[in-house]
């Protein structure tokens, strides 16, 4: 053990550069492995935290050839699916909407976000009560709370039986705590909610109002196929529903998916994970960790040529073969167990300097240990492998040989660590053009025409007050210097995939199609142009103003004149352009849509969003600071949450985005450990040719012929691996891509941009590195060789 300390101590300070760069490439690497397969344990266990999830499934239902898979069904399919098989446990029908909600609790102003619905949520996602009963939600007025609400709320679980109120106090509408729930594990479908039943005879028996999101449990998984065989015939049967529904025998409308595979699932969110962005992380991970344990290898080849004196001779004093071998596969995995242990202290530095955002999991150690421990285990065995051949091969001489006089690696060694240092090129090249194609989609996304001014638009939330003085909050917003006007909607513009969906039908004619209640002054204030007809004015009653796209789908809009003379005669008083309402994940310009005025149908609370219009040069922190105290005038102490649209379009891409910027660090991350890499491989070239080096200099050749000497070489090998990762990296930008309906085409210039940033890295470390040989006296380099 003293020998190893010895050599150990020895070897780290004579190789001071090296070593310490081998530590950080190792260090972060194993930090970057953790952080990614956090992420990737996250996905991949969405969902398994309920007990027995095997059980849980979601219907899903489409609703004709030229419709979608959906998520949102009426309440009474909740009916038909409990009653139709003894191995239906439970159902839960939730409200698709679940919003943040007021709280007064003790005199103090929660917003907490809120669940309700019909059915047995209990008995269906079957969480842990830690107080009250199960059965707490089928008294009216009662409520159930996760445990870290109820610490919110009252600083202790003990909360059944008191009393919150909903909205404020004032508003006297009482709720009463009748259970608190284990917290569910982050990676779940509905999370930790507030969860409150609906009115019992809400919608019931209507089969065509979409709202709910019904949850199946079941005693037997196996049966799944058989209930939905047994459901799809009784809707078949029945025929419940109209507005152009059409359910054919033979033609699949319903089914179970396990909750499991939710999470991955694009049906009613087509941000949803991927399966393949999670893979390509695993992949990404181990190969980073990959490149960093062929630099060790690499630096330990590299310190070869200087220590095999000294190894041979401690054979020569009596050291047996063995012993070497094993006191120099030990000091590799010391190196590596320094590096892991470097590795958590750079993980619990960087937890709250905004790593953290780009994983959705919790970054605190405590809570992967099973990954911390094969995260050791994986450094152990880099340890082990990067010691094997250097320690083989160095003991592999006999001692005369060796201490005889010259000695340098073999040209098969040679080609070894050349192709090591190409593979990590390879990975470089591959990762940033994949990255450059992510990027160019973000910017196109960015910058294309929205055909509203976008850049112009503040948005935020709205409170029952507010709605209920919507004209007075207009006049108050108006007042603000910047503020040039203010309306009233019920989603926010390229926030999400769908909105609300109708579909109508009469004799023949069938319309499918999306609808954005807003008041009249909102198409004025989002700056959205029209092509025919007029703008909404104060004194209409109900009517839609579509857009292009509905026309051309449905040619018998007709202005002044109703869609359907029965079914929905409220007038069509506009067309306007095609706008990018929803994501790019859909093809705006064929999706129809209607903006709305709810006038006529007396529609209570669906003002759900204030849209407020700024002046171009507005000071973005000091107007969104006077909106929120203007608002504060209607609901004091609430936060209306106002944000630009940029901040809007983050949110809607939020999984895209994150996964890009997952990419891009651990990208350059990957450059930054192949640079190390190059520098071991200069450092062993450098040391290994200082007698040709020396040779060279006296006849003649100059400090910038061997420079370019070792830089044509890097060149050679840097365009050989570009050209093969680039097909590599296309394929990966290209399936990233193929999420989005509207995209941007691949550029050359994302190709050219990624051989030039790692070439010049890369050259550079190689000018810098071989700098001193090139400039040593040629004496002493022949003397010492």
């Amino acid at each position: 053990m003293n020998t190893l300390a010895r050599n150990f101590s020895h070897t780290f300070r004579r190789f001071l550069t090296a070593s310490v760069l081998n530590i950080i490439g190792l260090a972060i690497a194993f930090a970057s492995f953790f952080v990614i397969m956090t992420q990737v344990d996250y996905d991949l266990n969405f969902n398994k935290g309920y007990k027995d999830y095997e059980k849980i499934f979601r219907a899903e239902f489409k609703g004709g050839e030229d419709r979608d898979w959906q998520t949102w069904l009426s309440r009474p399919f909740g009916e038909i699916i409990e009653n139709s098989s003894p191995y239906v446990e439970a159902v839960f029908n939730a409200m698709i909407w679940n919003s943040g909600y007021d709280y007064e609790v003790n005199g103090h102003l929660f917003n907490e976000t809120t669940q309700t619905g019909f059915g047995n949520f209990i008995k269906t996602f079957q969480p842990e009560m830690i107080a009250g009963s199960a059965d707490a939600l089928n008294q009216e007025g009662n409520i159930l709370i996760p445990q870290s609400m109820a610490i919110r709320f009252f600083g202790s679980t003990d909360a059944v039986g008191k009393t919150i109120f909903e909205g404020k106090q004032a508003d006297n509408k009482p709720l009463t705590i009748g259970g608190v729930y284990k917290d569910f594990p982050e990676n779940t479908q509905l999370g930790n909610m507030l969860l409150k039943p609906l009115d019992k005879n809400e919608n019931k028996d209507n089969w065509n109002n979409f709202n709910y999101i019904c949850y199946v449990r079941l005693s037997d998984a196996t049966q799944a196929e058989s209930i939905e065989k047994i459901v799809s015939q009784k809707l078949l049967e029945m025929k419940p529903f109209t507005g152009g529904i059409e359910l054919k025998e033979g033609t699949p409308f319903f089914r179970l998916t396990p909750l499991s595979e939710v999470h991955f699932s694009k049906i009613g969110n087509k941000s949803a994970s991927s399966r393949t962005t999670v893979y390509l992380l695993i992949c990404v991970s181990f190969l980073i960790v990959i490149i960093a344990a062929i630099n060790f290898m690499n630096f330990s080849l590299a310190e070869t040529p200087m220590r095999i004196k000294s190894i041979n001779t401690q054979k020569v004093l009596g050291a047996t073969t063995g012993s070497l071998r094993t006191s120099l596969i030990m000091e590799s995995v010391l190196v590596s167990i320094l590096a892991f242990a470097l590795s958590l202290v750079l993980i619990l530095a960087l937890r709250d300097s905004g790593v953290e955002d780009l994983v959705s999991a919790d970054l605190s150690l405590g809570k992967h240990v099973i990954l911390l421990i094969a995260t050791f285990g994986i450094s152990v065995l880099i340890g082990i492998l990067a010691g094997l051949y250097p320690s083989f091969y160095v003991t592999s001489f006999p001692p005369a040989l060796v201490l005889k006089g010259s000695f340098g690696l073999s040209p098969k060694g040679r080609k070894l660590r050349t192709t090591l240092v190409c593979f990590q090129f390879f990975i470089s090249f591959m990762l940033i053009i994949a990255i450059g194609i992510m990027y160019a989609q973000s910017r196109y996304i960015r910058t294309s025409e929205y055909g509203y001014d976008k850049d112009a638009i503040i948005v935020g939330e709205t409170t029952k007050e507010v709605k209920q003085q919507m004209n007075a909050v207009v006049d108050e917003l108006s007042r603000i210097s910047g503020v040039e006007g203010v309306a009233f909607s019920q989603f926010v513009l390229s926030s999400s995939d769908t909105y609300m969906s109708w579909g109508i039908s009469e004799g023949e004619r069938t319309m499918n199609y999306e609808v954005m209640p807003v008041d009249y002054r909102y198409l004025d204030v989002m700056g959205i142009r029209l092509t025919e007809g007029r703008n909404f004015k104060s004194t209409d009653g109900s009517g839609f103003i579509f857009n292009e796209a509905a026309r051309k789908k449905y040619p018998w809009l007709t202005l002044n004149q109703p869609p359907f003379q029965k079914s929905m005669a409220f007038p069509v008083i506009g067309f306007c352009e095609n706008i990018k309402f929803t994501s790019f994940r859909n093809d705006n310009d064929e999706r129809p849509m209607a903006f709305f005025s709810t006038k006529d149908l007396g529609w209570e609370g669906w003002e759900n969003t204030v849209n407020v219009r700024v002046s171009a040069g507005t000071d973005k922190v000091e107007i969104i600071r006077s909106l929120q105290k203007a608002m504060e005038k209607f609901t004091p102490g609430h936060d209306f949450h106002f944000r630009f649209m940029d901040q809007v379009l983050d949110n809607a891409y939020r999984n895209e985005l994150r996964f890009t910027k997952q990419i891009l660090l651990f990208s350059l991350l990957a450059i930054v450990i192949s640079i190390i890499g190059v520098f071991g491989l200069t450092m062993f070239e450098s040391e290994y040719r200082r007698k040709e080096i020396g040779i060279r200099k006296i006849f003649g050749s100059t400090t910038g012929e061997i420079l370019r000497m070792f830089n044509k070489r890097y060149l050679y090998i840097l365009i050989g691996c570009f050209i093969v990762a680039a097909p590599f990296g296309w394929w990966i930008g290209q399936h990233w891509l193929e999420g989005f309906a509207e995209r941007t085409p691949i550029r050359a210039w994302i190709f050219l941009i990624s051989f030039l940033l790692v070439t010049a890295i890369t050259m550079i470390t190689v000018t810098v590195q071989s700098w001193k040989n090139a400039n040593e006296n040629p004496a002493n380099s022949i003397k010492t060789e």
